[in-house]
Parts: structure tokens; sequence; C-alpha cells
């Protein structure tokens, strides 16, 4: 009895083994591309676990298995396939071309599209979703972070199309001239301000460009890479490429933003002395005394609610014109002054392609109102891109572009061009 229990316990243990040895299998095949030829080093992998083996030169490869599994076929510039065994034993597999994954490509001088590798200078890209996200509406400061080595500086009215200004790589002139040279479509524009350094700020036309119409930035940047473009791109080259008509059919698409700011980071002042260079009131004939603004020193009288004529005491429009008034501390007057600013913009594109054409139409409102008071910017911009496939080899395309702009910005420079808001 003792005996027969022995060999009852050690086919219950080898049952099991054998059961689990006979769902295994090796699993045979080979993979191969779309146009039939094999392909080596393509990774077979059994999902979810670490075994796995790679094809060889003749594209052939071989596994062991458990039925019911998932083979994961992959190979770079390929796209990757999941395959289910079903009871299978020998499974072939045609793999796909991804094109995404293969080599970077950009947009170098005039227009010409190469593999990124095969440049000999430095080149950056941005993609034109990453310029929306924080809906700002000049095309220079959406850049500002997002490209290595270029300094974006702007106007106090650039967010309302005003000047931005960029340098690559922190080249700098004598003579202030030192923009890099914008191409948009391959037609190059001029970033220059329309304005001395101390006079009315009427922006450039980089201003002009709608963030929202862009497919992607690409910044060349040194001598080499602005070679076609001669002395105009001593400084670097921003290549703007809008965006085409790319889905069969028709895509109708609409979109909305609205952004709010305000001004903070207030500088700490003193409150106690008003301004002046010295701690006795100057006097009129008559022998008010009256707060000196003739220097811009701030150790004057003490604010001590003195009567004096203020400044504004001497405008017939103001209620107070010929009045002493106490002479007192306003430790809010500058954060009183900024107002609530608000960015609204809407937009619309109608785009579509056909067998050999395309087409692309997009419309853009933009209205913004200033945190500094009486500032405003009022911007309409209408885009047309359409193309056509004449044969293989030979495309027709034409790019319209229309922008208004309705503004009254901030002044800008030093105390001259305090005296301009256009």
């Amino acid at each position: 009895m003792r005996k027969k229990i022995t060999l009852l316990t050690v086919f219950l243990v080898m049952f099991p083994l054998v059961n689990l040895l006979a769902q295994q299998t090796v699993i045979t095949g080979k993979v191969q591309s779309s146009d039939g030829m094999p392909l080596p080093g393509v990774n077979v992998i059994v999902q979810g676990t670490n075994n796995g083996t790679v094809t060889d030169l003749d594209g052939l490869y071989s596994i062991e298995v458990d039925q019911g599994k998932v083979l994961v076929f992959s190979s770079i510039g390929f796209k990757t396939q999941q395959v289910q065994i079903n009871n299978r034993e020998v499974i072939d597999v045609v793999l796909e071309m991804d094109l995404q994954s293969l080599d970077e490509v950009v947009v170098t001088a005039l227009g010409i599209s190469r593999e990124k590798k095969s440049l000999g200078y430095a080149t950056q890209e941005v993609d034109g979703e990453d310029l929306t996200v924080a809906n700002e509406q000049n095309v220079i400061g959406a850049l500002s972070g997002r490209i290595a080595g270029v300094q974006v500086t702007g106007s106090s009215g650039a967010s309302m199309g005003g000047t931005q200004k960029i340098k690559i790589r922190g080249v700098n002139s004598i003579g202030g001239g030192d923009q890099p040279l914008i191409v948009v479509d391959g037609t190059p524009i001029s970033n220059a301000n329309f304005a001395g350094s101390d006079g009315a700020d009427y922006g450039n036309l980089g201003q002009d460009v709608n963030p929202a119409d862009i497919e992607s930035v690409n910044v060349l940047k040194g001598p080499a890479a602005s070679a076609l473009y001669g002395i105009r791109g001593q400084y670097g080259v921003i290549m703007i490429t809008t965006k085409k008509g790319k889905d069969r059919g028709m895509v109708v698409q609409l979109h909305s933003a609205f952004s709010v700011e305000s001004a903070y980071n207030f500088m700490p002042l003193q409150n106690q002395y008003g301004g002046g260079s010295s701690q006795e009131f100057r006097t009129l004939p008559n022998g008010d005394p009256y707060v000196d603004i003739a220097v811009d020193e701030s150790w004057g009288p003490r604010m001590d609610g003195t009567l004096v004529r203020q400044v504004f005491s001497f405008y017939p429009q103001d209620p107070t014109y010929g009045q002493l008034t106490p002479f007192v501390p306003h430790p809010d007057n500058i954060k009183d002054y900024y107002e609530t600013a608000y960015t609204f913009n809407n937009g619309v594109s109608v785009s579509g392609k056909g067998e050999n054409t395309s087409f692309r139409l997009s419309l853009n409102d933009t209205h913004i109102e200033g945190v500094e008071p009486n500032t405003y910017l009022d911007r309409n911009n209408l885009t047309v891109h359409a193309g056509a496939d004449i044969t293989s080899k030979l495309n027709v395309a034409t790019n319209f572009t229309y922008a208004t702009n309705r503004a009254q910005r901030p002044k800008q420079g030093s105390e001259y061009g305090a005296n301009y808001l256009v």
C-alpha cells in the first residue's frame, strides 16, 4: 500500500509539468518589407516578457513561446506590429514603413527640405503647435525660451503689435541692426523697427504673422546657414513655414482663446520724501510753495501734509487748478495706475486636399486691451494657400497674406519717447 501511494504522488507531480511543456511551441517565420525585401535586425519580442530574438540577414527568426501569447515586431523606420499566435507555428510578417520615425527633416534656405544630419551648420526647429500654448500674439515673442542661444527682447508695447527683437547667439552690431532675416514660405521680410529708439513704436513686420497659421519655425544659425541670402542673412535666418491643406476632403477648424494679465512684482519705494534735490520747497512769485519736478532725484521735502501746489494744480482742466493740497505719500499710486489686461483671439480655417491639389484659407481676429490705460490692439489676418501638382516633378503654389493692425501702444525709449502714445 505504501508503494502505491509513492507512485501515485510521482504521477500527480509530473502531470502538470508534462501539460506545461505541451503548451510551449517554437514559432518560425520571415519578416519582410512591403516591397518583398527581407528585413534583418527586426526585434521579435513576446509581449509583456523579456523573451525575444532578432531576425537574421534573410529576415528569418525562431522563438519559443507559449500558445495564446502575442508577438511584437519592431524596427527603426517601420511601424510596430503585434501578431496573435492563434496556435500557429509559422508566422510571416510584412512591416510598413513609418516615415515619421525616420531622420529628422528640416527646412533650409529657399524652403528646401533636407535631413538634419546632413547639414553642415546648426539649426533648431519649433513646432507650430508649441507657439500657441501661451496665447502669445507675436511670433517672435513666442520663440522666447524655445530656441537655444536665442535672445528675445520686446518694447513695452510688444504684446500689442509693438517691436519684438531677436538675437541669435548674442550677435551684436554697433548700429543696432543685428536682426536676423525672417523668411515666410520662401519670401524674405525685414524685422527692422519703423521708429527710432526714443520715438513712437510702430512695431515691425514680424507682428503681422499669425502664430496660428504656422506649421513650423526653423532657426538657421551661423553664416553657412544663410549663405544663399547673402549679407541680409549675416545675423541668422528664421524660416517660417505656414500650414497647408493635408487631409483628403474638406476640414473646418475653429479656435478661440482668452487670457488675462496684470502688472505685479513692483519695486519697493520709499514714501517719506518727495521729488527734488532739496529739503525746502521752491516758491512761486506769490509765495505759494510747489513740488519741484525739474529734477530726477527723490530726496526733496518730506511728505508730511504741508499744503503745496502740486503738478496737477497747474492744469486748468483739473478740479484743483490753482489750489494748495496736502503733500502726502501715495504708496499704491503706481500699482493703481495699471489695469487688468486681456487678450481675446478667435480664428477659423478651412483646408482640403484633392488628388493633385490642396488649399487652406484662414481668418483670425485678435483684440487686446493692455495693462496701461488707453492701450489696445485690433488685428485681423487673412491667409490663403493654394497648390497644384502639374506633374510628378512640377508643383505650382501661391500664398497670400493680408494683415491689418489698429493699435494704440505704450511709449518706448527715453523721456523723449514718453511723449508718444501710438
